[in-house]
């Protein structure tokens, strides 16, 4: 029965269905033109369509609107104010509207707000078309009602009572274009409306498939339509547009009414391709003709092919294996072309193409005359008569120039003929939405913007004549890497901050700098700043001390960014207090003195306690630089640490200790007021803690002793009851608080004679009286020890008796170990210097006055002189990368000079002695390796010989690079970089072979940070040293090593074919019944050989021979050979049989190339 005609074009005034397209307007970076937003449509009546938007965000001067129809080639432009966002258009509602929106400002110009309107009326009088608002697609206007959705009841209906399984497969690729595709979805809405479809009857579910070929991305899709059924029987449909990798878009039994499935219909994406029809028609026999599937035995197959062009691959071998497996083959034009693949009429399948100008719904109409009128035979000659050849050429010679980060341009060569328009379509190789720009076809070339920096782009450029479009002319590039900060700096580095610079980089919008400890510590640990553009230097705070820290600045560029630039420094820890030094020790207290630190100290923590005990005494003084430590014991050693107290928490003490000196015994005893009964004795205060004075006095030649204890407030006392002319030795010994006594102070003192008057008779009456007064020796008084040094001591007395004619002064070592020496001063003289001496020795001296008539009463006294003390408090300052200076206390004995010794410690060096004078406490050394502690001793020099050594150690600052790292590093060359040392005004960069020791050798200015070396030896170990200079001075050699890459292995002679064995393999009786999903990797690299590879291939041919059934009742097979990249040889559902399966691994060609196994 002949199919009724079929009305495809109506239209109804009450109905105006918007297709609408819009594009997303992301936020634009800093410094771009904001995207306008959302674009509604409104028809005002049957000639006028309103077009409105809303304004962007930001700083705009005006916008640019473009639009264009789908009949006409023409493209209107119109410029519109800041004020007015809207525009009225003429209106001619048979026609496809395309829309632009672009806000601008000076010479910038924002990414485009895009949209299409379409408008389809239910009758033929497009004269009373009414004013609709038109929502966009993703909104629901629910003044439309399900009638109005529908296709008018006069269009035609399949009502054959025929039962068949029919997948149609449509052509999805980018010759078709996003246009044409929308005629596509219009002629499968007719097809789907032509069934009567129910729940328990016509059921319609939807899969994408995507492949990945040479690089393309290519798109298929399959809607299979379920048990349409026409009348009471039921008839199985399917769609799929094809050239692309599987993805299920929906299920068979996802939709059970007609107009579920016409929505999702309307909503097939158009993902665009190469045309692979071959590829396509493997697929669906492979997948759409499966019990899974939905496929029914017993019921007739049918496959629809819908496309546009010649196959870019061959549809023989499918289009055959379609007819083997009992499925009918038939092909519907698009554009120009008709192609005919059928099975009716031979057992030889058919492949023919005739170009002819049949349009989209006449193959509608031919494809229903197919199936019920006419022989295939008819529908060709139908289409032949009715359509002349032509010829579609496409542009040539595409090239690619001006590549950024963001866009490149594309140019071509024009394709002949009236070429009314080219539609450039372009999208990201790894995936992505593909964009298109469409230039006049006398443009032969375009920009492409706002893309992603360093990705590989496709790029398709169509040749659009009058009624249809050319193939494509396909290229690729890729675009370069976003432009990253340069010289990144980190310095004025404190325990808690630092700072980092860098150079800006052009064109970015800002900067983002992440910090973080370079510890396995926590996420939350990394900070982020964010900058402006202006912006090239910022302090990062709030560190924590004696941290390395990594910091990273990345260039923005709105929402993307650049790649990093990334340095390392270690923040300085908490400095501590400096040069500790002892002052003022006496028995119980002692002043410490120290260099103030930081000036973010809070204060100081003191900390001592007696070296060989274990009570601590702690205090928190404020800012202070000076404290007196008071109740201390005498002669005892104390150790003393001070902290340097910060918000972050104590530095590291600064230690040393010091010993308290022995409780002074009292000064100055003397005599005075002598008498026949008494005299009286005095002293001066030695301390102001003394409680009491212990004073005893005993006859020198035997008889009671005597003792009075004295308020120690008091500095005499007077001595009764003495005897006349009697030598008394006096003993006076300090008490203080903690019961602590002194050594005891002695001296002699002699009572004088008593005065006697005699009376005499004369003869006359005169009395005479006659005095007589006994002679007394006395001994010296007051002696004093004093002046003492490492080899002498000054002993003085005072002079009483004018008749002494001279002193013996005799001194001796208290061990009596050395002979006693005597030497006579005149008896007018009261003092003498006693030397040599020996150092840090106690010696007796007595003084005993010399008479005419004998020896006075001796006086002795005990005396120590000096030891030969060594320096103390040595202290470090003006550290610099080749000197520093030190300081030191001199110690209480005179001394003839001190010996300064250095030597490296960090590193090997010498020993190096200076000498400098008494009056010489500090000096500056000179001359000294950066980077590198040094030793230093300091000796005092005595005239009995040297002290012992004041230690201690200084550094001088380092300079040096820091980040050294290879990069670039090729065959016959490789580049260094480091961060730069902010101080160096020149680096020495020297590259050395660790093979033959050759070397090269560079010197780079103070800015500079990297450097590359060239004509080096390819597989070869290389050593690069980087020395930083200042001025004369040059720092120790940063190194690194890295190793050329070797030469790559040449290409092998390609193996002959491998001639398969004569029969296939049998089965091994372990692999019976085995079902498994096995994939080979194979290296098929040049290091493999030709040789090896063949074996190889033998053994996955003997392996694989040996397995049982192939298949997916079995075992199913894969190979993958890889080098530089992988291919897949075959997939596991490639084979279904053993002998192909072999067949297929004897054909399998060595790749050759790198080994990169991880890739």
């Amino acid at each position: 029965m002949p199919a009724t005609g079929l009305k495809t074009w109506v239209w109804n005034p009450l109905l105006c269905l918007a297709l609408i397209s819009l594009s997303p307007a992301p936020a634009p970076a800093q410094g771009q033109v904001a995207t306008p937003r959302r674009l509604r449509f409104k028809v005002l009546s049957a000639t006028q369509l309103h077009v409105s938007w809303k304004e962007p965000k930001g700083d705009f001067e005006s916008y640019r609107f473009i639009y264009s129809t789908l009949s006409d080639a023409e493209v209107t432009e119109l410029e519109v104010t800041k004020k007015e966002a809207k525009v009225i258009i003429d209106f001619d509602p048979r026609q496809l509207y395309t829309v632009k929106v672009t806000a601008v400002k000076g010479a910038q110009e924002s990414k485009p707000l895009l949209g299409t309107f379409e408008a389809q009326l239910s009758e033929p009088d497009v004269k009373n078309v009414q004013p609709q608002n038109v929502r966009p697609k993703n909104q629901k206007d629910t003044s439309v009602t399900e009638e109005n959705n529908e296709i008018s009841e006069e269009q035609f209906m399949c009502k054959t009572p025929a039962i068949a399984d029919i997948v149609i497969l449509v052509d999805g690729s980018w010759s078709i274009g996003r246009i044409n595709f929308r005629l596509v979805r219009m002629f499968l809405e007719n097809l789907v409306s032509a069934f009567h479809v129910e729940f328990d009857k016509t059921r319609i579910g939807e899969s994408f498939y995507w492949f990945l070929y040479h690089h393309h991305t290519v798109t298929a899709c399959v809607c299979v339509l379920r048990e349409a059924t026409l009348s009471v029987d039921s008839l199985y449909t399917g769609l799929a547009q094809y050239s692309g990798d599987p993805r299920i878009e929906w299920h068979l039994n996802t939709f059970t009414t007609k107009e579920a499935v016409i929505d999702a219909v309307k909503n097939l994406p158009y993902k665009g391709g190469n045309t692979l029809t071959g590829l396509a028609l493997t697929y669906i026999l492979e997948n759409s003709y499966k019990p899974e599937s939905g496929s029914r035995a017993g019921v007739p197959k049918i496959g629809i092919l819908i496309t546009d062009g010649k196959s870019q691959d061959d549809v023989q071998p499918p289009a055959r294996s379609l007819r083997e497996a009992g499925i009918e083959l038939f092909a519907i034009g698009m554009r120009q072309s008709l192609i005919l693949v059928f099975s009716t009429c031979s057992y030889t399948t058919v492949v023919k193409q005739i170009e002819c100008r049949c349009n989209f719904l006449d193959g509608w109409r031919a494809f229903f005359h197919l199936l019920h009128l006419y022989s295939i035979w008819e529908i060709w000659f139908e289409c032949e008569a009715t359509c002349p050849e032509v010829t579609m050429a496409a542009p040539r010679d595409l090239v690619t120039s001006e590549v950024t980060a963001r866009s490149f341009r594309v140019s071509w060569t024009h394709a002949p003929g009236t070429v009314e328009k080219y539609r450039v379509v372009f999208y990201p190789a790894s995936g992505g939405q593909p964009e298109e720009k469409v230039v006049q076809g006398t443009v032969d070339t375009v920009v492409l913007n706002y893309l992603l920096s360093l990705t590989e782009y496709q790029v398709a450029v169509f040749a659009i004549y009058a009624s249809s479009a050319s193939e494509a002319l396909r290229g690729s590039t890729t675009t370069l890497a976003l432009p990253m900060v340069n010289n990144l700096e980190l310095f004025d580095i404190t325990h808690n901050s630092m700072r980092a610079r860098w150079r800006v980089a052009e064109g970015a919008s800002g900067y983002m700098i992440l910090y973080a400890p370079l510890t396995e510590g926590d996420a939350a640990d990394e900070k982020e700043v964010k900058v402006a553009e202006t912006v090239n230097e910022v302090e990062l705070e709030n560190l924590t001390p004696d941290t390395e820290y990594t910091v990273t600045v990345y260039a923005m560029y709105g929402e993307e960014a650049s790649d990093p630039m990334t340095s390392q420094e270690t923040t300085l820890p908490l400095t501590p207090a400096r040069n500790l030094r002892f002052s003022d020790v006496d028995h119980s207290s002692a002043r410490l003195t120290w260099e103030a630190t930081s000036k973010k100290a809070n204060g100081y923590r003191i900390m001592y306690v007696k070296t060989n005990g274990v009570q601590t005494n702690e205090m928190d003084v404020g800012r202070i630089t000076t404290l007196l430590l008071r109740n201390l014991t005498s002669l005892t050693e104390y150790t003393v640490a001070i902290f340097a107290i910060y918000d972050e928490g104590q530095a590291e003490p600064l230690t040393d200790s010091f010993t308290t000196k022995t409780v002074p015994e009292p000064l100055n005893l003397k005599t005075s007021e002598v008498s026949t009964e008494s005299f009286r004795v005095s002293w001066e205060h030695s301390a102001q803690d003394v409680v009491l004075y212990r004073l005893t006095w005993t006859p020198t030649r035997g008889g009671d002793t005597k003792e009075m204890l004295v308020n120690g407030n008091r500095n005499s006392h007077l001595l009764t009851g003495l005897r006349p002319i009697t030598e008394y030795e006096v003993s006076l010994i300090a008490v203080f608080r903690n019961e602590e006594e002194s050594d005891a102070v002695t001296l002699t003192e002699s009572t004088v004679a008593r005065t006697t008057t005699t009376t005499k008779a004369t003869t006359t009456t005169t009395t005479t009286r006659a005095t007589t007064t006994a002679v007394v020796h006395l001994g010296a008084r007051n002696l004093l020890l004093s002046d003492h040094t490492t080899y002498s001591m000054e002993v003085s007395w005072e002079l009483q008796d004018r008749n002494v004619r001279q002193y013996r002064v005799a001194y001796v070592t208290a061990r009596g170990d050395r002979a006693e020496e005597t030497k006579m001063v005149p008896g007018g003289q009261n003092s003498l210097l006693l030397q040599p001496l020996l150092s840090d020795t106690e010696y007796k001296v007595t003084v005993t006055p010399v008479y005419t008539d004998g020896d006075g009463p001796g006086v002795s006294r005990m005396g120590r002189t000096l030891p030969l003390s060594a320096p103390r408090n040595l202290r470090v300052s003006e550290e610099w990368y080749n000197r520093f200076r030190i300081t030191w206390d001199t110690p209480p004995s005179p001394t003839m000079g001190y010996r300064v010794v250095y030597k490296p410690i960090s590193a090997p060096g010498p020993a190096l002695e200076t000498f400098v004078g008494e009056d010489v406490n500090t000096m500056l050394i000179l001359n000294l390796m950066s980077g590198t502690e040094y030793g230093v001793r300091v000796i005092a020099s005595y005239t009995t010989g040297s002290s012992e050594a004041l230690t201690g150690k200084a550094r001088t600052l380092y300079l040096g690079v820091t980040n050294l790292n290879t990069y670039q590093v090729r065959m016959n060359s490789m580049c260094a970089q480091w961060s730069s040392h902010r101080h160096a005004t020149l680096y020495r960069v020297v590259i050395e072979s660790l093979l033959n020791g050759h070397k090269q050798e560079a010197r780079l200015g103070g800015g500079a940070t990297r450097h590359c070396f060239n004509d080096l030896t390819a597989n070869t170990q290389y050593k690069i040293s980087v020395y930083a200079q200042l001025q004369d001075t040059e720092g120790p050699a940063v190194t690194t090593t890295e190793r050329t890459f070797p030469v790559p292995t040449p290409a092998p002679t390609r193996p002959p074919t491998t001639t398969p064995p004569p029969t296939i393999p049998s089965t091994k009786e372990v692999c019976k019944a085995a079902k498994a999903d096995l994939a080979f990797l194979v290296d098929g690299s040049w290091s493999i050989g030709d040789e090896s590879f063949l074996k190889i291939i033998r053994f996955l041919y003997s392996t694989t021979g040996a397995l049982d059934t192939i298949g997916p009742d079995g075992t199913q097979v894969a190979i993958v050979q890889f080098s530089d990249d992988a291919r897949t040889e075959f997939k596991l559902n490639s084979y279904d049989n053993k002998e192909r399966l072999l067949e297929a691994i004897n054909r399998i060609s060595y790749k050759g190339g790198n080994t990169k196994t991880g890739k």
